[in-house]
């Protein structure tokens, strides 16, 4: 609840500052602009409570979110342009009047927007080989996160991954969160799509926090219908390695699960054998470092606007790509979809394909 109420708090400031913003910038009155406001401000609460519901209105879905990233973006440009007149107006230097700051701020915002639909429908393969004396064979594992499928987030992002699976024809497949956004269990387009997917060794899935911000019920039951292994804090043995998938931490603060020691997981597992641990956010458990070869997360999107990131590697292993602590591997994927705004501004959605070869004995 708190959450909802700084979210919704923030979102009506920005909407208010636009307002105060353009009545300033035409010298109008923004009276009537006001009173209608709450219509936008309360839209992303009105698109969750008619997706629960079951319906499906796409356009309007579309426009909810799309907006979102514009009234945001142009509240970052337009901070900028405030700071940059205080101060110049301190040292008493040139500074941008009010109606041409405004006009060359949303240039700016409309063509971010532009820009940032553009980048979403680019996806990005990532490509890595590891070596290890942990399989009998080699072995092919495709990566994918952060599909928020909803209403918004359709079956384009599935097929983009379809695509890369039937080019790359890899031996095992696994999602790692942040799959569902939404009510799509009753989507069979969605899970028609998402069961052409069935590598040999299977495919396996953990869940992240938008399944539980959203219906967790809803989230597992499409998860199954999709044809995915859904691990819940456990481990598997495949003939060929281990697997090991963990819940989101969200899981916990919102009182659906207990917390697990992930550091349990690990105990009884054939250590010969190649470890794979999933995890959504990544975040490390320093204790298990050396347990597992190779960690795969999602959750960040890279930061979805470019400068992001250096905030995100101060909360996390990194904000995108492949590290390496102590013996293991960590990769965090930008992700397929988006999990908001259906914008991205230097952080282009990816999917990643791992080749883990087989060291001569």
């Amino acid at each position: 609840m708190f959450f909802y109420l700084m979210f919704f708090s923030v979102y009506a400031f920005m909407h208010f500052y636009f307002i105060k913003k353009f009545g300033k910038a035409f010298k109008v009155k923004v009276f009537y602009l006001y009173l209608i406001s709450p219509i936008f401000i309360l839209s992303p609460y009105f698109y969750r409570i008619y997706d629960k519901a079951g319906y499906d209105f796409y356009y309007l879905s579309f426009f909810i979110l799309l907006w979102m990233g514009f009234i945001m973006l142009f509240f970052l440009y337009s901070l900028v342009f405030d700071l940059y007149n205080f101060l110049a107006k301190l040292l008493k230097v040139p500074y941008f009047k009010t109606k041409t700051a405004f006009i060359i701020t949303l240039i700016l915002t409309l063509s971010s927007v532009v820009y940032g639909y553009y980048e979403t429908l680019n996806l990005k393969v990532y490509r890595f080989t590891i070596y290890s004396d942990k399989v009998d064979r080699d072995l092919k594992i495709m990566h994918i996160s952060d599909l928020h499928l909803n209403q918004v987030m359709r079956e384009d992002k599935i097929k983009l991954v379809l695509d890369v699976y039937n080019r790359e024809k890899p031996d095992i497949v696994v999602s790692t969160g942040d799959l569902v956004d939404g009510k799509v269990s009753y989507r069979t387009s969605y899970i028609e799509l998402l069961r052409k997917i069935n590598p040999p060794l299977g495919k396996y899935a953990i869940l992240g926090n938008h399944e539980y911000y959203t219906d967790i019920t809803d989230a597992v039951k499409f998860h199954i219908l999709a044809g995915f292994k859904l691990l819940r804090n456990e481990a598997v043995k495949e003939n060929s390695i281990n697997i090991v998938g963990v819940d989101d931490d969200d899981g916990v603060r919102l009182g659906y699960i207990a917390k697990y020691p992930e550091k349990d997981l690990f105990i009884g597992l054939d250590k010969k054998k190649f470890t794979l641990f999933l995890r959504h956010q990544p975040k490390l458990d320093k204790s298990i470092v050396n347990d597992f070869d190779l960690m795969l997360s999602g959750h960040t999107h890279g930061g979805v606007i470019y400068p992001v990131k250096f905030i995100l590697r101060k909360i996390f292993v990194t904000d995108f790509g492949l590290v390496k602590v102590g013996n293991s591997y960590v990769f965090v994927s930008r992700g397929v979809g988006t999990g908001g705004p259906p914008l991205r501004i230097g952080c282009p959605p990816d999917v990643a394909i791992f080749e883990i070869k087989r060291l001569p004995r």
